[in-house]
């Protein structure tokens, strides 16, 4: 089996042929019998398609896409939040600080100076589970998790961005080759049409109506050529690297070997629904932000009710009202904050105070505390807020997963139709052939339904494109889709079975008429 562009080749290498051809050789005279049936010449051999300057592949470009701007700024945010959450657990963990005190007292003023030099260690760490800094490592360890969901969601659609410029640079080529085997076959006609105006067979206006096609057909090849540009720069553009130039001959100098296949059916609706639920990463990220903000509520409900209760006790020699302390060591509890604090001081000159055990015991409460009143306040509307918030990105959720699964359904159903079409034309090339062969049609024929199945197989192309990337839209609808479901083979898509081997006509040849009339 030949693959589409070795057909496309050997179609534009036998039309261009007979151009060259008759800008070498003079017009033929005027025939005064009737022309011959054009008779069938043995089968050229397919030239082999030389190997391409420059080959492309699906995951290449996805490869290439992990060292992209985009990719490398999503992950540096993510690491930006990974760090927070670390400098979080830090301030959460033990701290432990050393000091030292110098005093000097002169009592009564007309007296000796007394000093004294203290050293000092504190250590103090987070033991309650309701702790400020507790606080925030849970705040910090959901700002983490949003980061992921940011993170996943900025390289997914960096990867399929990746895949809809590839299949639309690989859509391009395609119609790339077929617009320059239709310049080459109007240019043909446009040969024929004037060879056979001289034979007087064809009119001005038949010879004006060729050039015409012909000069469009080399418009659209110029703009075939621009769009293939336009989407390898499109494609690159995105893996944030500088656009290649093209080949001279596109057509054989550049292969983009990843096809597309056609997806299967998607689950049920009810089914895509629920994962969307469960997976997608707006709805995660609201669910998030309500359970932040529920947590905001609880801390500030708590800050508000619980009075400030600290105990405290201290064992050594404690200061008295006539002598300063020893060495002594404290601790203290704030069963607010959830704080436990130790300190041991130890005075470079020795005291002879004894050595005693202090407990102390305080606490407070805030009557009219406004402040906090404004925050238990401020935390239920931000509650009420999130909660809408998750409400609203489920309903447009669900919206997106119908609409996405509508889409894939159509596009599916659109596959008939240029299934359709490519069975139309190649019967319509079979029937060609069948006439070239019995005398009754011509080469040109033959040429001309060779490009209609090569345009009508780009069409399903096109439409198998649509398709698989409707798939991709409906897995990244429902929280499904990762780089890793991208799987292209690289190879061409399924085509006819043909073998393009075409005959050179003359030009001034006619199928020949019943009884013999031109």
């Amino acid at each position: 089996m030949r693959s589409r562009s070795s057909r496309l080749l050997v179609l534009t290498l036998a039309l261009a042929l007979p151009v060259a051809a008759a800008q070498t050789q003079p017009a033929q005279p005027a025939q005064t019998q009737p022309a011959p049936a054009t008779q069938t010449q043995p089968a050229p051999a397919t030239p082999a398609l030389p190997a391409p300057a420059m080959r492309v592949t699906l995951q290449q470009a996805l490869q290439a896409l992990q060292q992209s701007p985009g990719w490398r700024s999503a992950d540096l945010q993510y690491r930006s939040a990974s760090q927070s959450l670390d400098a979080a657990r830090a301030r959460a963990g033990l701290s432990l600080t050393a000091s030292a005190d110098v005093s000097a007292v002169k009592i009564p003023t007309d007296g000796d100076w007394t000093s004294a030099t203290t050293l000092g260690v504190q250590a103090g760490v987070n033991v309650l589970p309701w702790s400020s800094a507790q606080g925030s490592v849970r705040l910090a360890e959901h700002a983490l998790y949003r980061a992921g969901l940011d993170q996943k969601d900025a390289q997914n659609t960096l990867a399929l961005g990746i895949v809809q410029g590839y299949l639309n640079a690989r859509n391009a080529l395609a119609a790339l080759q077929a617009a320059q085997a239709q310049a080459t076959l109007a240019a043909r006609q446009l040969q024929i049409t004037q060879a056979q105006q001289q034979t007087g067979t064809r009119t001005a206006e038949n010879t004006l109506t060729a050039q015409a096609a012909q000069e469009n057909a080399q418009a659209a090849l110029a703009q075939a050529s621009s769009a293939l540009d336009t989407a390898l720069r499109q494609l690159y553009n995105t893996l944030g690297q500088p656009a290649p130039t093209l080949p001279a001959d596109a057509v054989t100098g550049l292969s983009l070997p990843s096809a597309p296949t056609v997806p299967g059916a998607p689950a049920s609706l009810d089914t895509l629904l629920a994962t969307a639920a469960r997976s997608r990463a707006d709805i995660l990220r609201a669910q998030s932000s309500v359970q932040d903000a529920r947590e905001g509520l609880d801390a500030a409900r708590f800050d508000r009710a619980v009075p400030n209760v600290s105990a405290t006790v201290q064992y050594g020699q404690i200061a008295s009202s006539t002598a300063s302390a020893g060495s002594t060591v404290s601790s203290s509890l704030n069963f607010k904050t959830g704080q436990l604090n130790a300190t041991a001081s130890v005075p470079l000159r020795s005291s002879d105070l004894p050595t005693g055990l202090a407990l102390g015991l305080s606490g407070s409460y805030g009557i009219i505390d406004r402040s906090a009143d404004a925050t238990v306040t401020s935390a239920n509307l931000s509650l009420a807020s999130a909660t809408l918030g998750l409400s609203s990105t489920t309903s447009a959720a669900d919206l997106d997963v119908r609409q996405k699964y509508a889409a894939l359904q159509n596009a599916l159903l659109g596959l008939n139709g240029p299934r359709t079409s490519l069975k139309a034309a190649s019967t319509a090339l079979v029937s060609a052939q069948a006439r070239l062969q019995a005398g009754l049609g011509t080469a040109l024929d033959v040429q001309q339904a060779e490009l209609n199945v090569v345009q009508a197989q780009n069409t399903l192309d096109q439409a198998v494109s649509s398709a698989y990337l409707a798939s991709l839209n409906l897995s990244v609808a429902t929280g499904e889709f990762t780089p890793a479901l991208i799987q292209l083979p690289d190879a061409a898509l399924p085509g006819l079975n043909l073998t393009l081997a075409l005959s050179t006509p003359t030009p001034e040849a006619t199928p020949a008429a019943p009884g013999g009339q031109p």
